[in-house]
């Protein structure tokens, strides 16, 4: 554990420092232009669906399956969950910075997707998909996992620039502050007991259920992105049924027929 919050602090510095580059340089519309031009070496439908791996229901998905094995992930993902919709959107819409679309000419932009305008900074997706993916880090002995666990989401991020949603100082500063609040999300339900009672876990089993369900439905507005959200949307559901609703189900009965 204690060498994943370093390696999580060494991503959320490394996250930092790129965007006092960026800042400090005034390049972020320079590189903001330079990562499109990159990126459009790869298809359009892998930055669509690298999107929709950083959408909060796709994370939620991810998250339930975790849960599954781990329930005590349960709690934590609840409050990384909450505290993350309130930091995020709050800051979005006291700010209200415009997105590239908004800027740019279209002769120098590569959307994929819907045209967004407003509401730049942060970046939501750029913070689920590092919130998520610190909170399995953080969660797992394994360092190969940890380290491919934040390149897959790392990539996710990078699909905001990639499909003309976010400039790069929304998507560090996104990244870094989901890796935060991850941490910060374990280390509350640690402090307070009551954030590890078994009626908040059960609160968030139900909530966590029916978003993986939603995702089956969900329109990400990205090119065929269909595929990954129904295989994500029904492995979850598969799981969570099977590994936490029916085991303990199952564990609730036979302790009750063992006191009868």
């Amino acid at each position: 554990m204690i060498n994943h919050e370093r390696l999580i602090f060494a991503a959320i510095t490394a996250y930092l420092l790129l965007a006092l580059a960026l800042i400090f340089t005034d390049s972020n519309t320079d590189t903001f232009i330079a990562i499109q031009a990159l990126t459009q070496r790869l298809p359009d439908v892998f930055w669509g669906n690298m999107t929709l791996v950083a959408d909060t229901l796709f994370a939620v998905a991810v998250l339930t399956i975790a849960c599954s094995f781990k329930p005590t992930l349960f709690n934590q993902s609840f409050v990384l969950l909450v505290l993350g919709a309130v930091f995020v959107q709050g800051l979005k819409f006291a700010l209200d910075i415009p997105r590239p679309p908004a800027v740019l000419n279209r002769e120098v932009l590569h959307v994929i997707g819907p045209f967004l305008k407003n509401h730049s900074f942060p970046s939501g997706h750029s913070f689920t998909a590092l919130a998520t993916a610190g909170l399995l880090v953080l969660n797992t002995q394994r360092s190969t996992w940890a380290v491919i666990v934040l390149i897959i989401a790392s990539v996710a991020s990078l699909s905001r620039a990639a499909v003309g949603a976010h400039w790069p100082l929304d998507i560090c500063i996104g990244s870094a502050s989901g890796l935060l609040f991850a941490w910060l999300a374990i280390k509350i339900v640690k402090e307070y007991t009551w954030l590890q009672t078994q009626g908040l876990r059960l609160t968030a089993a139900v909530l966590m259920t029916i978003a993986s369900c939603a995702l089956l439905f969900h329109d990400s507005r990205y090119p065929d992105t269909r595929l990954l959200g129904g295989v994500a949307s029904i492995l979850a559901v598969c799981v969570v049924s099977y590994r936490y609703w029916f085991l303990n189900w199952r564990q609730r009965n036979r302790v009750e027929a063992t006191e009868t």
